[in-house]
C-alpha cells in the first residue's frame, strides 16, 4: 500500500494547550497536537483516554476551559456562530452509527446537506447526489431506504453524504464500528481513495489496530488525556513505550494492570 509522506509541511488542524474538564476530572489535560493537510491522521488510545472528547471539541460541539483548536486558519474556540457555520463548511462528519434519516431515502440523506446549505437548483443536487454516490460504490441506490441496505452501506451513503459539500476536511468517528472485518475494510480502502483522488484531509478516531495501520499517515496516541506520542504507523508500532506496545497488541497485562483495586482506579481518574 502506498503512503504519503508523514508532513507536507502544512498543518490543517492545530490545537494547542487543550483542556476539558468534567468536575474533577480533567478529560483532556493539554493536548497539543497538529494534523497535517492532506494526510491521514488516526488518533487512538483506549477507553476513557479522551480521543471522543477531543473529536467533538475538534467539530464545534465542545468548548473547551481552557486552549485553541485552529481550523484552516481559523481559531474556533469562542467563534460567533456565523463564522463557525461558514467553518463548518469546510468539513464533512461519518458518525459511528452513521446516522442516517429513517424517512428519508439514501438519495435525500445524500442531498440534504446540499438542501441546507446551498442555492443549487434540484437537477444540479441530484447530478451531486449521483457523483458522490458513485464515489463510494452505490450507483443506483438513490430511492433505497435506510432500513433496506447493510450495516455497511448505510456507513457508505453516510460517507458520500459527508463529501457532498466537497469538504477540505473529513472526521471519522470510528468508522468500523459495528462491521464485520470483510466491509470495515472496504470502509478503510474507501478512506484511502477519497483521501487520495479528493486530496481530502482525514481525521480517523479510532481504536482499531489493523484499521489504523492499514490507514494512517501519521498516528496520535492519548492516554489520561494526554497525547503520549505522535509518529507515523511504523514509529508507533515500533515504539519502546509499554503503554502504547500493550495498546497495539492487546495485551491483558503491562503498563496498564488487568486487576486493580477501585481505589487506584478511582485515583487515576483524578490525576487524568
Amino acid at each position: 500500500m502506498n503512503k504519503t509522506k508523514l508532513d507536507n509541511g502544512k498543518s490543517i488542524i492545530t490545537v494547542k494547550g487543550l483542556v476539558k474538564r468534567f468536575g474533577d476530572r480533567a478529560v483532556l489535560d493539554g493536548v497539543d497536537l497538529e494534523i497535517p493537510d492532506g494526510q491521514i491522521t488516526v488518533i487512538m488510545g483506549g477507553s476513557g483516554c479522551g480521543k471522543s472528547t477531543l473529536l467533538r471539541h475538534l467539530v464545534g460541539l465542545y468548548q473547551p476551559d481552557e486552549g485553541e483548536i485552529c481550523i484552516d486558519g481559523d481559531n474556533i474556540v469562542g467563534l460567533e456562530t456565523k463564522k463557525m457555520n461558514g467553518v463548518k463548511r469546510k468539513f464533512g462528519m461519518l458518525f459511528q452509527g452513521a446516522a442516517l434519516f429513517n424517512s428519508m431515502t439514501v438519495g435525500e440523506n445524500v442531498a440534504l446537506p446540499l438542501r441546507e446549505h446551498t442555492d443549487l437548483s434540484e437537477e444540479i443536487i441530484q447530478i451531486i447526489v449521483k457523483v458522490k454516490l458513485e464515489l463510494v460504490g452505490l450507483t443506483g441506490f438513490e430511492d433505497f431506504m435506510p432500513h433496506q441496505i447493510s450495516g455497511g452501506m448505510k456507513k457508505r451513503v453516510a460517507l458520500a453524504r459527508a463529501i457532498a459539500l466537497d469538504p477540505k476536511i473529513v472526521f471519522y468517528d470510528e468508522p468500523g464500528a459495528g462491521l464485520d472485518p470483510i466491509t470495515a475494510s472496504m470502509i478503510d480502502q474507501l478512506i484511502l481513495d477519497l483521501s487520495r483522488k479528493l486530496k481530502i484531509t482525514s481525521v480517523v478516531v479510532s481504536h482499531e489496530m489493523k484499521s489504523a495501520f492499514r490507514i494512517a499517515d501519521k498516528m496520535i496516541v492519548l492516554h489520561k488525556g494526554r497525547v503520549l506520542e505522535t509518529g507515523s504507523a511504523e514509529q508507533i508500532k515500533n515504539t519502546a513505550n509499554p503503554y502504547i506496545q500493550q495498546f497495539v497488541h492487546g495485551e491483558p497485562e503491562g503498563a496498564i494492570p488487568f486487576r486493580q483495586t477501585s481505589e487506584a482506579y478511582l485515583k487515576g481518574l483524578l490525576e487524568t
